[in-house]
């Protein structure tokens, strides 16, 4: 994609010229009729924006607390002012840690979580802070809509089962539709959640052009099974450059490569934006299994 963001002698053509760039890609913003889920690079960690085409913002988790003043960075460029719906998808830190920055910058309208404690600090902190906020806070037990637009709509996806003490599997899951197309991020829901998912709802409830691989691409996570119901076309993988964990795991990487899945890592490329125009999903950013030869400079997937 060319982009015309470059100096010139007159003040006229520099106008005009800045009005092309805002329309050919050099702002991420979304435009009008654009859904954006950007998956924002928290390191060994996860938080994604959704902005809907009505201009609603949904926020899923903050990173870890060295990461919250990243994220209320990043949502201010992509012009964020309020937001209406925080989702906290389970209680680890590398999820909760960056929300206290959030909360402390940005109205929140509503916040949910799953039906579950935590003991650590951070949960704590962070519970006192929404109350002392006034936020309302909903506890998802069953599956809940979010929000209907015109365009686009958003739910949690809820099977209502005790998970015990595995936080991993209470991850919320956030599936949000714009026309034709389907987002679905699962936290960092496991094996045993996903089967529960694949067994609890209709198949073509749970497909979605875009993934948001669970457990930041671990090998305990993205099943040949559920990959085989969601079939998406793209995989979102938020991980940390060189972590401990192996994250992204090869055999997820394989596992995505025999579908011919498209894969987006924050690991191997930063923040990461994926568009939506109702009829397909498009990201200005190649992904990182671009086939050798293959132009860096179209969109994708093609």
């Amino acid at each position: 994609m060319k982009h015309f963001c470059r100096k010139n002698i007159s003040l006229l053509l520099v106008l005009v010229l800045l009005w092309l760039s805002a329309a050919t890609g050099c702002t991420s913003h979304s435009q009008p009729d654009q859904l954006s889920l950007h998956m924002i690079d928290v390191g060994q960690g996860d938080s994604l924006l959704v902005i809907t085409p009505e201009g609603s913002n949904i926020l899923i988790d903050a990173g870890d607390p060295t990461q919250g003043e990243r994220v209320v960075a990043y949502l201010k460029r992509q012009g964020v002012a309020r937001i209406d719906h925080l989702v906290v998808s389970h209680p680890h830190g590398d999820h909760i840690g960056g929300l206290d920055a959030v909360l402390n910058t940005f109205p929140v309208s509503y916040v949910y979580m799953p039906p579950v404690v935590h003991t650590s600090q951070l949960f704590e902190n962070l519970l006192r802070l929404i109350a002392d906020k006034n936020i309302p806070l909903h506890l998802i037990r069953e599956t809940t809509m979010l929000f209907e637009e015109e365009t686009a709509n958003a739910a949690i996806l809820s099977t209502d089962y005790d998970y015990g003490d595995h936080f991993n599997n209470w991850s919320l899951m956030v599936r949000v539709s714009h026309g034709e197309q389907v987002f679905l991020m699962t936290g960092d829901a496991e094996a045993e959640a996903e089967d529960r998912m694949l067994a609890a709802f209709p198949s073509a409830l749970l497909q979605a052009n875009v993934l948001k691989a669970g457990h930041h691409g671990s090998a305990s996570s993205s099943t040949d099974a559920f990959l085989d119901t969601v079939r998406p076309e793209v995989v979102l993988i938020s991980s940390g450059i060189g972590n401990l964990h192996g994250h992204p795991h090869p055999t997820v990487l394989e596992r995505l490569a025999d579908r011919n899945i498209w894969i987006y890592r924050t690991d191997q490329q930063g923040s990461v934006v994926v568009y939506s125009d109702g009829k397909r999903v498009y990201s200005h950013t190649a992904p990182s299994n671009l086939p050798s030869g293959a132009s860096p400079h179209k969109t994708f997937p093609q």
